[in-house]
């Protein structure tokens, strides 16, 4: 049935209605005219009859549908009623409403025969829910309000008319308030919509972690058994052989022979050499530290050029990639040329490397026998899936071309990442990965505390790192501290900054970077930590002076080293020059040298202090990752350790300990015990004989726990001073610094 035509007795009572007001209002009016008409004018009876008609319409209105019982488009439901309508609906499965429902019961309640409700979701379609009274013709909606949550804008509700009883002024706004009431069900619709989006999204991500998961362990299975099969076909065979020359040398020393023994010692001498080579090959197809350090050219280098026949490299120098990229070719390279070895013996092999555009290009070719690549060779088997896999990890692709009697050229490029906008960066210290990290963490640990407590203590430790590493004065009793660092702070190299205790500046924990302590002589009641000695004062981080010709005393246990620069007060020390220049010499070679990893550890120990106890999630776990995976602030913790004791070894270990973790110096010459002058091959000597010692102490049987760990850690030390010195070696440097010491506190 039409909904605009109304029925036969509603319409009849709606006539019977008008007709009884009709009689009403004209019964009134002749009655006042008739009444009036004797007293006033014929003006004046009709205004009075007007006036009379008026007021009692409305109650004769009223009263005459109260007797026909009639009802119009006027009784529809009130705004009230529609809210309620809505209220009642079914609650949704998983909270999430039933638009539908929705538009159905606001377009009955007010009256509309088409009702629309549209939900915004950003960076989506809109999503719009359409009802139409049963047989009735779609039309277009002519009233249409926002629905808001809260100031957000969350969609639109549209009717094509609202029949409620008012003025067109009370109708829209019974829409706005039906709108206002809606916007609570569409935020939480958008909100399930969303929800659903990134459920989607993690199911998709989480089966990724799965794929390179199921990858990861297959290329590590891979690796195992390719360690395996070299060391069983290789370092095996080698071993075992100069096991049976060995026991020959032991025959012939039995018996008298010598010049046999001596020439048979030579040969097992030359196998040694060949196996360390051998060993050292099969743990760099793992990970080189070279490939770390100098990166993927020196890596090369270094491990194609003792090649027999040589291998031709044509590179370019002096350019770096990211560590993924690297990785990537790296591997590659070695595989193709590894590859070229085995099918193509003796052929000549060339490498080259070279950049075009935003592509790091890289091709190996021999002049070998070649293959067909239609004939299914070996070549293309597992480890040609496991290059191509290593490249496109890094968006590259590779290739592989040959042809019987034209060699074999396995040809490849990988995308590098856009150089940064702006000027060239500045040079970096040598540790700005740790500076780095510890600014990151920093820079986190703000995000989360915003607007706590500790807001400012953390703005605090992020400028403390673009400062100058500071460097406190202080002493016993009496001790010219004060004017010590005045004379110290004249000659101070940029980036350094000394100053006396007791000046503020800081809170207590970020107040030093470093310590330099007066010391006198040795008093009978000498405290182990006397009330002046700064509790930040860590041997790894202090240098200490003696005054006096008699022994120290106890604070001396918490310096690194201690310079003595003989009797007298202040003037026996500040107005001579050399005892000045000696204690300058240690500050810069044993606090300076090691600038930026003070710095570091100075913020991250504070930073540690100011989140005790405060709710920092993940970010504890990034704190610790940090201080586990720096070499060099386990290097401050092990020095520490042995100044002080906690790490009780025999006092040959620990003074060959304390050197190599630089009490006498943090360059490499340092730590190795060799001088200032001392060429790359020296010092390379050097590091594989500490790496030698270092590695039968930490597998000694009759070693403490606390051995093996310094011996282990220590292991590490001399193979970072061989890549070094070998690295130092190939540019044709004299010496090397230490791959971990720092030039200065970063200021990026």
């Amino acid at each position: 049935m039409n909904r605009g035509r109304p029925e036969t007795p509603a319409l009849l009572a709606g006539l019977l209605s008008w007709a009884l007001v009709t009689v009403a209002i004209g019964g009134a009016y002749l009655l006042v005219e008739l009444v009036a008409g004797r007293v006033a004018g014929p003006a004046g009876t009709a205004a009075t009859a007007t006036a009379v008609a008026a007021v009692i319409a409305l109650p004769a209105y009223e009263g005459a549908r109260r007797v026909t019982g009639s009802r119009t488009d006027d009784d529809r439901p009130a705004g009230y009623q529609v809210l309620a309508q809505l209220a009642a609906l079914p609650r949704p499965t998983r909270d999430v409403p039933d638009l539908a429902r929705v538009v159905e019961a606001v377009g009955l309640g007010l009256g509309a025969d088409v009702c629309s409700l549209t939900v915004r979701r950003p960076g989506l379609r809109d999503r719009v829910h359409t009802w139409t009274r049963p047989g009735v013709e779609p039309g277009e909606t002519r009233w249409e309000v926002l629905v808001r949550h809260g100031t957000e804008d969350v969609g639109t509700l549209a009717v094509d008319r609202v029949t409620v009883a008012g003025t067109n002024a009370e109708r829209r706004q019974l829409l706005e308030a039906v709108a206002s009431s809606l916007g609570v069900a569409l935020q939480a619709t958008r909100a399930g919509i969303e929800l659903e989006r990134q459920l989607r999204a993690a199911l998709a991500h989480a089966t990724d972690i799965a794929a390179a998961r199921r990858r990861a362990v297959a290329e590590s299975d891979g690796e195992r058994r390719r360690i395996e099969r070299d060391l069983h076909d290789g370092a095996q065979h080698h071993l075992v052989s100069l096991s049976l020359g060995l026991g020959l040398v032991e025959h012939e020393l039995a018996t008298g022979r010598l010049e046999q023994a001596r020439t048979g010692l030579d040969q097992i001498t030359a196998r040694i050499a060949t196996v360390e080579e051998l060993l050292t090959r099969t743990s760099t197809g793992v990970t080189s530290p070279v490939l770390a350090e100098a990166g993927l050219v020196a890596a090369l280098e270094e491990d194609l050029g003792h090649d027999d026949p040589p291998v031709a490299l044509d590179a370019p120098r002096g350019l770096r990639f990211p560590p993924e990229v690297d990785a990537a070719v790296y591997f590659c390279c070695l595989e193709a040329v590894n590859n070229a070895r085995k099918h193509a013996p003796g052929a000549a092999v060339s490498v080259r490397l070279w950049v075009e555009g935003d592509r790091l290009h890289f091709a190996v070719r021999d002049d070998g026998p070649g293959w067909d690549p239609s004939a299914g060779a070996p070549s293309q088997g597992r480890g040609m899936r496991n290059l191509a896999a290593r490249v496109a990890a890094v968006g590259g692709q590779v290739d592989v071309r040959s042809a019987p009697g034209a060699g074999t050229t396995v040809e490849g490029s990988v995308s590098l990442p856009e150089p940064p906008a702006g000027p060239p960066p500045r040079e970096e210290p040598a540790v700005p990965g740790l500076l780095g990290d510890v600014r990151t963490a920093v820079r986190t640990a703000r995000e989360i505390h915003s607007g706590t407590g500790v807001a400012r203590q953390l703005e605090f430790l992020e400028r403390a790192l673009g400062e100058p590493l500071r460097i406190v004065v202080t002493g016993s009793p009496g001790a010219p501290a004060a004017a010590l660092a005045e004379a110290l702070a004249a000659t101070a190299p940029p980036g350094v900054r000394y100053s006396p205790a007791g000046v503020p500046g800081g809170p207590p924990d970020t107040a030093a970077d470093a310590h330099v302590l007066v010391l006198g002589h040795a008093g009978p009641e000498d405290d182990d930590r006397p009330a002046w000695l700064p509790a930040t004062a860590r041997p790894a981080q202090t240098i200490g002076v003696h005054l006096g010709d008699g022994p120290p005393p106890a604070a001396a246990r918490s310096c690194q080293t201690v310079v003595t620069v003989g009797p007298g007060g202040p003037a026996g020390v500040l107005l001579d020059d050399d005892a000045l220049s000696r204690v300058r010499e240690v500050v810069d070679s044993r606090l300076v040298a090691r600038a930026a990893v003070l710095k570091a550890r100075t913020v991250l120990s504070a930073l540690e202090t100011v989140l005790h106890g405060a709710p920092s999630g993940p970010l504890v776990y990034q704190l610790e990752a940090i201080r586990s995976g720096a070499h060099e602030l386990v290097e401050l913790d092990l020095l520490d350790a042995l100044c002080s004791g906690e790490i009780r070894v025999p006092d040959d270990q620990r003074r060959a300990a304390e050197r190599l973790l630089g009490v006498d110096g943090v360059p490499a010459w340092a730590r190795l015990g060799r001088g200032p002058d001392a060429l790359p091959a020296e010092l390379a000597d050097a590091a594989a004989a500490d790496l030698a010692r270092w590695q039968r102490a930490a597998a000694h049987p009759t070693s403490t726990a606390a051995s093996r760990r310094l011996a282990e850690f220590l292991v590490r030390t001399c193979e970072r001073l061989l890549s070094a010195s070998a690295a130092s070696g190939d540019q044709g440097t004299g010496g090397c610094p230490h791959p971990g010491a720092g030039d200065g506190p970063d200021r990026s």
